[in-house]
């Protein structure tokens, strides 16, 4: 019986250090909705726990001008992007960029979607990594460089913001 029960620990043990750093965590916030933490896509925001999300794509309308810009640069950019299911201000800009991002033909492949709890942290270091304040915050990347940020809010638009992002460093 002693045997069985370090055998069993042990393979508890093994289980969870296999288990990926960053798996989705599906949790309940302060007010008791649902709330995901974790690395994943945006299909894990057509849940209908996220309504806000599909409202806030179908709503949106992008500027023309800023996306010609930001699709010229589109497939050498890669964008780390960190958010919260809880956060007002992702519900707000999160839909917003993904339809900007489909406008110009970013892919999935080039957006790594970080989803916080109120900590604002990853358990992967990637919070750590590119000092995670505020959310959302977009880390715009061009040919492996990180070449600008949009933090919390937009100062004219979320395509405006990263077109001059990609027009100051080029």
């Amino acid at each position: 019986m002693k045997y069985a029960t370090y055998i069993v620990c042990a393979s508890l043990l093994i289980l969870v250090s296999c288990s990926p750093k960053n798996a989705l965590m599906v949790t309940k916030d302060k007010d008791g909705s649902k709330m995901l933490m974790g690395t994943t896509t945006r299909a894990s925001l057509t849940d209908p726990a996220f309504p806000w999300f599909k409202k806030g794509y179908d709503a949106y309308k992008p500027a023309a001008s800023p996306l010609k810009l930001i699709k010229a640069s589109a497939p050498v950019l890669h964008i780390e992007v960190f958010g919260g299911t809880w956060c007002d201000d992702t519900h707000e800009l999160l839909p917003k960029f993904y339809k900007v991002a489909d406008a110009v033909k970013i892919s999935d492949s080039q957006i790594t979607l970080h989803l916080v709890g109120r900590d604002k942290t990853t358990k992967d270091g990637s919070s750590a990594k590119y000092k995670i304040v505020n959310v959302p915050t977009y880390v715009v990347i061009k040919n492996g460089v990180e070449i600008g940020r949009i933090v919390e809010s937009v100062k004219t638009s979320i395509e405006a913001d990263l077109a001059a992002i990609l027009t100051d460093k080029d």
